[in-house]
């Protein structure tokens, strides 16, 4: 987005306090963002881009549609004391920015918990919940060995399906930190051990409540389409300080389903 619309340009302060700001919003948010680490992303095309084609669907009496998929908008507020903003514009001193930075913290969650989850109700599928996924059933990982045999069940599915690899693996925090034990044989630890299997990435993703994802790694099976990234905005002056706002505006494309395999936990 530009900085007209952004309203930047009006802000009383200059470009050191926008370089302080983007920097706390950007560094926190990378902190969190999870399926940006395992999926393609496409864009920022732009504000102005508010759907993308879904795909084809099957012609009726001769006539066939595109069906949109829409973007999400995700947004989130914040004020900073006027005295700090000063402090950095004056002296540069470091000044507490913690609320630009939860606030970005929020968005990624939310983020993630859309292109994990989705929305069904402006019709966006997550990875978990796409319909014609496969799904797996997780056992205990309470001993070591049996994530890594559960992980080989679910490339096997995804092998018979016709995606031979590479892959990626995002999972609950509480499943990936499992794979941190060494093998009691060994010196390697099982997640080192999976990563001989899923060679494309695997991480932790806070906004997946239990189990996991597997998938096929690669553009043409899923990625995320950015219409405006995240960024920060002047909404003007507040009674505490200036309110700001945080940013973006994305969608999930799932091409192909079949390339899912939702790993879901066990009990």
């Amino acid at each position: 987005m530009s900085n007209e619309l952004l309203t930047r340009d009006d802000a009383p302060f200059g470009e050191k306090v926008w370089a302080a700001i983007d920097g706390a919003v950007l560094n926190a948010a990378r902190s969190q963002l999870a399926a940006r680490r395992i999926l393609h992303v496409d864009g920022p095309f732009g504000l102005g881009l508010t759907a993308i084609p879904r795909g084809e669907a099957p012609a009726v009496g001769g006539m066939s549609v595109n069906p949109p998929l829409p973007l999400a908008m995700i947004r989130k507020a914040f004020t900073l004391p006027t005295r700090d903003i000063a402090t950095i514009e004056q002296t540069g001193a470091p000044v507490s920015l913690s609320a630009a930075v939860a606030a970005a913290i929020e968005v990624a969650r939310m983020e993630d918990a859309l292109i994990f989850r989705g929305a069904d109700k402006v019709g966006i599928q997550g990875l978990l919940t796409a319909k014609g996924a496969h799904r797996a059933a997780l056992r205990d990982w309470s001993e070591v060995g049996t994530a890594a045999e559960d992980i080989i069940e679910a490339v096997t599915v995804l092998d018979g399906a016709g995606f031979a690899g590479p892959y990626v693996l995002a999972l609950a925090p509480p499943l990936y930190n499992r794979l941190l034990r060494r093998y009691p044989q060994g010196n390697a630890s099982e997640l080192e051990h999976i990563r001989t299997i899923v060679t494309e990435g695997i991480v932790k993703a806070p906004s997946i409540d239990g189990g996991g994802v597997l998938l096929a790694s690669g553009r043409p099976f899923a990625s995320i389409v950015l219409g405006q990234d995240l960024m920060t905005g002047l909404l003007g002056p507040g009674e505490e300080g200036f309110e700001f706002l945080i940013s973006e505006s994305l969608t999930l494309r799932l091409t192909e389903p079949s390339a899912v395999v939702v790993l879901k936990p066990a009990g």
